[in-house]
């Protein structure tokens, strides 16, 4: 696994504790977990690992959970939850029970209707890392008292 100094100065720089994980021990088997798990080669990793560092701070079983809840509740495998975790690796740090279940659920009463739900998170997976308290809920209250109408496109901003 070959990480360019560039790539490595900016993984450090967003998250400075990672010169504190042993390399053998705990970097390069995330790494070969990664690489495997999402089919990944060597430039793949190291987008995705400088888009989102600090998930390496979790352990691989905890990201076995993570995965676990997006497929079951997004109906995601194979290639569509790579695809999913390439475009946002964050998901990996958000908290199912307080975060990634509360928010999924927010869209769906939202919407009114879970498979468009789902259809709008799959295709924008960062929608689950926004806070319900400080964003989601005061803009969907502000839209609801101006009267404008909830649909997929309007949470998508």
């Amino acid at each position: 696994n070959a990480l360019d100094d560039f790539t490595v100065s900016r993984i450090v720089q967003k998250m400075p504790r990672i010169l504190h994980l042993n390399i053998e021990a705990n970097l390069e088997p995330k790494f070969d977990w990664l690489q495997h798990q999402f089919n990944l080669d060597d430039d793949a990793l190291g987008k995705m690992v400088q888009r989102s560092p600090t998930f390496l701070g979790l352990s691989i079983d905890t990201w076995e959970v993570k995965l676990d809840w997006i497929e079951r509740r997004l109906h995601l495998t194979g290639d569509d939850l790579s695809k999913f975790i390439l475009k946002a690796p964050s998901i990996l740090n958000c908290n199912i029970e307080s975060n990634l279940d509360l928010t999924l659920d927010f869209y769906i009463d939202a919407l009114g209707d879970e498979r468009e739900a789902v259809r709008l998170v799959t295709n924008n997976p960062s929608l689950l890392a926004y806070s319900l308290e400080k964003r989601l809920k005061p803009r969907l209250q502000e839209t609801r008292d101006a009267g404008i109408l909830i649909d997929a496109g309007c949470l998508r901003r």
